[in-house]
């Protein structure tokens, strides 16, 4: 195999790996989306009603958490740069993440029944 093909193969499976890891992504930013407009609601005053509900639950959780939900759901950062910011691994800031979404998403089921 000579350098040129092996520069094109390389090139060929890196673009599948990044293709699959915004896959993953956007997947998820959806899923994650998703919960957060059945929270928030349709009207303007729901809305705002929502959003300092959503705040009073996140004033509930450890600062770490509320930071790493706040900057990947709200303000739409990657996991990658909040971990990034907080020194911590990706997987790290995935699992706390998913850890305290699904908290907040018992005490969102709690409260509607």
């Amino acid at each position: 195999m000579t350098d040129e093909m092996m520069k094109e193969n390389c090139k060929r499976v890196l673009r599948r790996i990044a293709w699959r890891l915004q896959y993953v992504s956007r997947k998820r930013y959806t899923r994650e989306v998703a919960m957060i407009e059945q929270v928030m609601g349709e009207d303007s005053m729901g809305t705002i009603v929502s959003q300092v509900y959503i705040e009073q639950l996140l004033h509930q959780l450890p600062d770490k958490a509320r930071y790493i939900i706040k900057s990947i759901i709200i303000d739409g950062m990657t996991e990658e740069e909040v971990a990034r910011k907080l020194k911590m691994t990706r997987q790290g800031v995935n699992k706390c993440k998913n850890k305290y979404l699904r908290q907040l998403a018992q005490k969102l089921s709690h409260s509607a029944q």
